[in-house]
């Protein structure tokens, strides 16, 4: 198309400049060598215009060209530096993301060495004295060809000894489950919360409850490394809770062996600081007895986590004797009180009466939530006591989450749960 417009422009000053050449003879009576010499003359000036307008084009277009090159090039540089910040705050944001998370675990790391300790400082303690009627390369016999033969006995059967050596076997093998047991709203009866119960298991799968560990592990000195494995144990499936369900709020129990442990709470409360976000889903549970017995030691402990913005319920409540404001103050957000507790017990000497004790609490920023409700009957005497909150086997018994389940669907637990 540029090579036409150049040609016909051409023939707008050749043709006549050849007209001239043959024309000025003819009309005027020039000279022929002078007539063509006229009309080249003619057709140079011609080129020279044609030239001049041709470059004056052409430098339009260039400059035209250079102004969109230039736009192109101020619009790449703006990309390559909104890209190189973007490769800055990436850097920067895997490099702080990486330091958390490498924090995070060496604070599980430091935790799970404590509790490593504390397990094998249990089991160089000096054992619990094994019965006579066991002692004896007969008896001995005996136990070995009934524990790899015979099925496993009752827990209840067993001495203390092979007790207290059951536990230290299911710590020592992580067997430790986790058991959720739904919290509702009442009247609805909708799933609100979760209570996290630990539970050993023995290893043929014989369930550990804490009414048996207990009497043995207590008095072996290994109620705090139970203690402690249980309650990082619920940390962990918590987390994992969390992950799929983000409005997943559990409650979990922490003892007064835990606050009290100079060892492990410390690297506990560290733990917990690298997971914060675990806050909205954690509730710490302790008992009206340890609540009402805290010392210096752990009411520090109790600050340091609520500090970290992590909530308290006051439960296993057998008194109404209860300050309501400074429960409050020290980061109580709920209280668990029976139905039996509430509906029969005797409150003569109680600071409030158990038709206002929900009032109180609400006053005062805690919820009420009425547990061990096993009959249609309590529920209707807590619904005229307004308490909008309730637990028990009628509303759902413990369901484990163990990890194969939490490996092939938290959800489905949860909803087992429920």
């Amino acid at each position: 198309m540029k090579q036409i417009k150049h040609t016909l422009a051409a023939l707008l000053y050749i043709l006549p400049s050849i007209g001239l050449a043959l024309a000025l003879p003819e009309v005027a009576g020039f000279d022929p060598k002078l007539a063509i010499l006229a009309g080249l003359i003619c057709c140079f000036i011609g080129m020279e215009l044609h030239a001049a307008v041709a470059r004056g084009f052409e430098r339009r277009q260039v400059r035209l060209e250079l102004a969109e090159l230039t736009g192109v090039a101020a619009g790449l540089s703006r990309e390559l530096d909104q890209a190189a910040r973007r490769i800055v705050e990436l850097e920067q944001r895997v490099e702080h993301e990486t330091t958390e998370r490498m924090e995070r675990i060496f604070s599980e790391i430091r935790v799970i060495e404590s509790l490593v300790k504390r397990l094998a400082e249990t089991r160089e303690a000096p054992p619990m004295p094994v019965p006579s009627q066991l002692i004896g390369a007969p008896a001995l016999q005996a136990r070995l060809a009934k524990e790899f033969a015979a099925p496993e006995p009752d827990i209840s059967t067993l001495s203390d000894a092979e007790l207290l050596e059951t536990i230290r076997r299911s710590l020592e093998a992580n067997r430790v489950d986790l058991y959720l047991q739904p919290i509702v709203g009442l009247p609805q009866r909708k799933v609100r919360y979760y209570e996290g119960l630990s539970r050993l298991r023995s290893e043929r799968g014989a369930l550990i409850m804490p009414r048996d560990y207990m009497r043995v592990a207590e008095p072996a000195g290994m109620m705090p490394t139970v203690d402690n494995i249980l309650l990082f144990r619920c940390i962990q499936v918590v987390r994992k809770l969390a992950q799929r369900n983000k409005n997943a709020g559990v409650f979990c129990n922490i003892s007064a062996f835990s606050l009290l442990d100079a060892d492990f709470f410390p690297q506990f409360v560290e733990y917990m600081q690298h997971n914060q976000d675990l806050a909205q889903h954690l509730i710490f549970e302790f008992s009206q007895q340890t609540v009402n017995g805290m010392g210096p030691i752990e009411e520090e402990s109790l600050r340091a986590l609520a500090d970290l913005g992590f909530r308290f319920s006051m439960d296993q409540v057998t008194h109404l004797k209860i300050n309501a404001t400074e429960l409050h103050d020290r980061n109580f957000r709920f209280m668990k009180i029976s139905a039996a507790t509430l509906i029969d017990g005797d409150h003569s000497s109680s600071d409030i009466h158990a038709a206002d004790i929900r009032e109180v609490l609400r006053r005062n920023g805690i919820q009420l939530i009425v547990d061990k409700i096993e009959t249609e009957r309590e529920v209707v005497d807590v619904l005229d006591l307004n308490v909008e909150y309730g637990q028990g086997y009628l509303f759902g018994e413990p369901k484990p989450v163990r990890e194969e389940v939490t490996r092939q669907s938290i959800d489905a637990a949860i909803a087992a749960a429920a």
